[in-house]
């Protein structure tokens, strides 16, 4: 956020303001349209209807903005003239101005237009809010359905455009409360879609039967599109729900054929003020029909949609990481981890052999949550201009062939290097390192001597390097470097072990590694605790407690994993836990446990 805007003041106060006074005045000043007597009233004076629509719009339009125009004169007045120039200046002003003139008017506009479509009060409350925020709804049913229904359909990657972009409400939501950018295309689509708006209103005023009051829906014409519209969205709904309760896709049929009927009983009983709906029961057969068309275009498409996997040669480079990375989100990407792009022909083609692998593998976009589950974002970027955007979960321990390709590619320099800081630090803003061991209840040594900072630097990446430090990513760290900045928002570490030969030579040569390192005769016990914390085991031999600690973990899910709580020699309590399954431990414990 920029220190002079005055939307850091009371956000959440001012949005809620903007997408709710409008409609309040939307409602008041058409609101002799729902009632019958008053609409006769006003109809019965000698003034056209076009007269009528410009004077309510106009006079609301005077009321909403005019309020808005006196607290930015009072705010330049403010800035000019007191010591508030020091806080924002006139540009600041004039773009809070504009922010909320465009929303509120926009807003506004909206409720109008839906104040000649319905005769009732309470729909009229609804119908505003149901028609500003329908195109991100219904992106995001969709998209949430497409993602139940098509393997590596990149959810996330459609997902915040839909959210944003798709309705005023949440995207100037973005702009008010979290400082977004403007984008003038998307001000100029709003700008076109509120004139449209009026038009359309004025259209639909001029042409209103008087005795079109008390209805939901007024026009018979938008009927069918009311009640199309509530099935569909019911139907995806209680499709979606029953996948997430079940993940069974027959349930999700059922699911989709419940929220369908659902939906079309509440359509009608709106509509016809009745619960007495049987009568039209051939709209919900035309309504079904039409459904299971679109489902069994997706089915026939979606073979060809996850198989499609371009061909080497079309392939400009691609994309293998996360997608917060890919879009550049900064409120989820660490300070020095890069996006990784692959452009050499054999690496594209290790991907593309992970990815005909996952594919292959079923379920794989709601496959279980392993402790070597990987989330995986792939972006092929054409050479036409084009990408293909995939994104899947899938557990390496169900597949050791997608176990031996994953661990290929985070094998590869490239994988390490966009991955692990210590390639991509600022060394310029680096003044001291903080090195600790993970084990010892208390600070490291400090260490500010730039000649060792630089030796400590080129020996992590030459140990990052080597291919050993990928064969299990999830062993435990003994060591953290903690990078001190000048920057206090930008943190760098790097974790390491007695492995990284390279790393422990330069502390010892610094004399520093005698002073975090760990080794079994400094611990006077371990103990196991089951995963649920139900049954403990001390171990206290020396060649079980060194063996346990070799095959430590950072953390396990496995329910027959054990919890390794660390006890040190002159310590009072644990002073780390970390965990080990049940496999790799040494059968002496094992024989232990089973008695």
């Amino acid at each position: 956020m920029e220190k002079g805007s005055l939307f850091l003041y009371l956000p959440e106060f001012q949005w809620i303001l903007s997408i709710t006074v409008p409609v309040f005045f939307g409602i008041l000043l058409f609101r002799y349209l729902h009632k019958k007597q008053t609409s006769d009233f006003v109809h019965s004076m000698p003034i056209k209807r076009s007269a009528l629509m410009h004077h309510h719009a106009a006079t609301g339009l005077i009321l909403l903005t005019l309020p808005i125009f006196m607290n930015g004169i009072i705010l330049y007045a403010m800035q000019a003239f007191t010591g508030m120039g020091s806080y924002y200046n006139g540009m600041n002003v004039l773009y809070w101005l504009c922010v909320l003139l465009f929303l509120n008017v926009l807003i506004y506009t909206a409720a109008n237009f839906i104040g000649m479509v319905t005769g009732l009060l309470s729909m009229h409350v609804v119908l505003t809010y149901i028609f500003v925020l329908f195109p991100a709804g219904i992106m995001v049913l969709i998209f949430y359905n497409l993602r139940t229904l098509l393997t590596g359909f990149p959810l996330d990657y459609y997902l915040d455009a839909a959210v944003v972009k798709f309705s005023p409400i949440s995207y100037f939501m973005g702009i008010i409360l979290s400082e977004h950018r403007i984008s003038w295309l998307m001000i100029s689509i709003f700008a076109a879609a509120g004139i449209l708006l009026y038009l359309g209103a004025y259209w639909l005023y001029v042409h209103r039967r008087l005795e079109y009051t008390s209805q939901a829906i007024v026009y018979p014409f938008m009927q069918p599109v009311f009640r199309f519209g509530l099935t569909f969205c019911f139907m995806m709904t209680g499709g979606l729900y029953f996948h997430q309760m079940t993940g069974s896709m027959s349930w999700t049929v059922i699911g989709y054929l419940a929220g369908s009927l659902l939906g079309f009983i509440v359509a009608e009983a709106i509509l016809k003020k009745t619960w007495r709906i049987y009568s039209n029961y051939k709209s919900y057969l035309f309504l079904a029909g039409f459904l299971v068309a679109v489902f069994l275009v997706v089915f026939l498409i979606k073979e060809s949609y996850e198989n499609n996997i371009p061909e080497v040669s079309e392939v400009e480079r691609v994309y293998f990481g996360d997608e917060f990375i890919y879009s550049r989100d900064e409120n989820y990407i660490q300070p020095g981890i890069e996006p990784l792009y692959f452009t050499e022909e054999d690496d594209i083609e290790m991907v593309q052999r992970l990815q005909k692998e996952v594919i292959q593998t079923s379920n794989s976009q709601f496959a279980e949550s392993y402790d070597d589950t990987r989330y995986t974002f792939i972006v092929y970027e054409l050479k036409n201009g084009g990408k293909i955007a995939r994104s899947y979960a899938y557990s390496l321990e169900a597949n050791s062939e997608l176990k031996d390709l994953q661990y290929e590619i985070e094998s590869t320099s490239q994988y390490k290097h966009a991955n692990n800081q210590v390639f991509n630090v600022d060394r310029e803003a680096i003044y001291a390192l903080n090195l600790q061991s993970n084990l010892i209840p208390s600070d490291g040594p400090t260490i500010s001597d730039q000649s060792t900072i630089d030796a400590l630097l080129e020996a992590l990446k030459k140990d990052i390097d080597s291919e050993h430090t990928q064969i299990n990513p999830d062993k435990m760290q003994t060591y953290t470097l903690d990078f001190l900045t000048k920057d206090p928002d930008i943190y760098y570490y790097a974790s390491f072990d007695d492995s990284y030969k390279n790393t422990v030579k330069v502390l010892k040569d610094a004399g520093l590694y005698e002073d975090i390192r760990i080794v079994p005769e400094d611990i006077d016990f371990l103990q196991l605790d089951d995963y649920d914390y139900e049954n403990t085991l001390k171990v206290e031999d020396e060649k079980d407690i060194k063996y346990i600690f070799d095959h430590l973990i950072e953390y396990s899910g496995k329910q027959d994993s054990y919890y390794v709580g660390i006890k040190l020699n002159g310590e009072s309590d644990i002073s780390a836990e970390y965990s080990i399954e049940y496999n790799d431990l040494p059968e002496s414990i094992k024989n232990q446990l089973e008695e």
